[in-house]
């Protein structure tokens, strides 16, 4: 059981890699037209998941 949770994890932690650098680049050049405080609050969550997975944090 322990080890499905920790290869999950692993996988999730490389998709998130892939995956959320275009979406953040994306949502930032969305935010540079439209600036509300969701927007940037949003890209802020965003940005925190990338560099926590990164940087390994979870």
């Amino acid at each position: 059981m322990w080890k499905k949770i920790q290869d999950w994890l692993i996988q999730s932690r490389k998709n998130i890699k892939t995956i959320m650098l275009p979406i953040i680049i994306l949502y930032f050049i969305r935010t540079m037209f439209i600036p509300t405080f969701i927007d940037v609050f949003v890209l802020f969550i965003l940005f925190l998941i990338y560099v926590g997975a990164l940087l390994e944090w979870y």
